[in-house]
């Protein structure tokens, strides 16, 4: 089985030097075409069209009323993946080998503006299991050109990662940090306050972890949550080039950008209480490069889980989380990665409790240059412990499955495509 792990290690390593070899400029190959260059969005819009199609635009499709103060984008993309995953130290009646397909996701959004004060954003997923949810559903005041609230069904700004869109992350899937500790989708209000250019902050209040899925009367994990989240912009121009984390060859020049946020959690309902957590605190410290050719970015995160006296044991988790990309040219993306989700002082009577540790690395075609939805992607991962003995959940997203067992490595496809 090791000598299989060697040999995929190094299809993925002849690949990337033979993509860095035949690569030419993009200009040489594609003279003629806008769409390999970068332009500013709305650049193909005609200001007397009230609807159609600007490629230059995150959501593309759109209709406007002939004044610009009302709008509607329209947008979706799709993840289709192929797994497989080759399992290690297993008794002869285990399979060591599991393949197969997987929908990463389907997501579709419908936004715009009411007016030029009041934005709107509703976003639904069909997730790997089949199942339609409404993931962000919400009205932004726009209050001035520095500041706004929002209210509804959205994603607070805790962690940078679970902030970023999926379609713009370096890797196929987000890290089994976020995972394990994002807010995900919660209800709630959040104000952003744009100091200048190099200082902006979040403040928000919600119903805390995954609380956009649950259902009156009490969220499962929290009945509130209180975040906030300050950034850095330490150098590259303006806050707007951080909407695309992953960006691309020569796309913007040289930027950094750091982040600090802490959120805190309480649960109220005393009879759950009594046999679960009370609540939780959360810190995240993220630092991000991106421009020129280059792509990084390195996050941490502490997450304490708190019990009523008598009920259970305080402990603490820690997550570390970073890719390195390299932009080849400006359509194939090569990039390496490294997760991990450590055990902290989680309580183990038995000591047999292990760290998760996954260092992976892949490359990316990105056909169009106007967007990042469409993309097709080889990505390999191992996982030094078996992962039932880690403080992470299985998950398929992931691209490792439940064993007991030992390491193991996954080799990932993904054809990521939409509008």
């Amino acid at each position: 089985m090791k000598t299989m792990f060697c040999y995929l290690a190094l299809l993925l390593v002849f690949f990337l030097i033979g993509i860095s070899a035949h690569a030419q400029d993009e200009a040489d190959r594609y003279p003629q075409r806008f769409r390999y260059r970068y332009v500013e969005p709305g650049a193909f819009q005609d200001s007397t069209i009230t609807a159609g199609f600007d490629p230059s635009l995150y959501h593309p499709f759109f209709i406007k009323s002939r004044d610009g103060q009302y709008s509607l984008h329209i947008s979706a993309y799709a993840q289709l993946r192929y797994n497989a995953t080759f399992l290690s130290n297993t008794p002869e009646e285990v399979q060591s080998v599991e393949t197969g397909y997987l929908l990463g996701r389907f997501r579709m959004f419908l936004e715009g503006n009411l007016t030029d004060k009041f934005y709107y954003h509703i976003r639904t997923n069909v997730n790997p299991a089949g199942n339609f949810e409404l993931i962000a559903a919400y009205i932004q005041y726009n209050i001035d050109n520095k500041n706004w609230l929002r209210f509804g069904r959205q994603f607070m700004a805790l962690s940078l990662e679970d902030w970023m869109y999926p379609l713009d992350l370096a890797a196929i899937e987000f890290s089994a940090m976020d995972f394990e500790f994002a807010l995900w989708s919660s209800f709630g209000l959040q104000w952003r306050h744009i100091a200048s250019d190099k200082f902006r902050s979040y403040v928000s209040i919600g119903n805390g972890s995954y609380g956009g899925r649950r259902t009156f009367p009490a969220p499962a994990d929290s009945d509130l949550a209180l975040i906030g989240r300050g950034e850095w912009n330490i150098m590259g121009g303006t806050w707007g080039r951080w909407d695309d984390m992953v960006g691309r060859k020569d796309k913007f020049p040289l930027g950094m950008m750091l982040g600090f946020s802490i959120g805190n959690q309480f649960r109220f309902d005393k009879e759950v209480i009594q046999t679960q957590p009370n609540g939780g605190t959360q810190v995240n410290l993220d630092y991000s490069l991106q421009g020129q050719d280059m792509h990084f970015f390195a996050a941490f995160n502490r997450t304490w889980t708190r019990y009523e006296s008598g009920v259970g044991q305080d402990f603490y988790r820690d997550g570390f989380y970073t890719t390195l990309g390299y932009w080849i040219d400006n359509q194939w993306f090569s990039y390496a990665r490294f997760d991990f989700v450590g055990k902290g002082n989680t309580p183990d009577p038995t000591n047999t409790l292990k760290n998760y540790a996954a260092p992976g690395a892949g490359v990316s075609y990105y056909p169009f240059f106007f967007n990042n939805k469409i993309r097709f992607t080889l990505e390999y991962n191992y996982l030094a412990n078996p992962i039932d003995a880690t403080t992470v959940s299985p998950d398929g997203q992931l691209g490792f499955v439940p064993s007991p067992y030992g390491a193991q490595s996954s080799l990932r496809f993904q054809a990521q495509f939409g509008f």
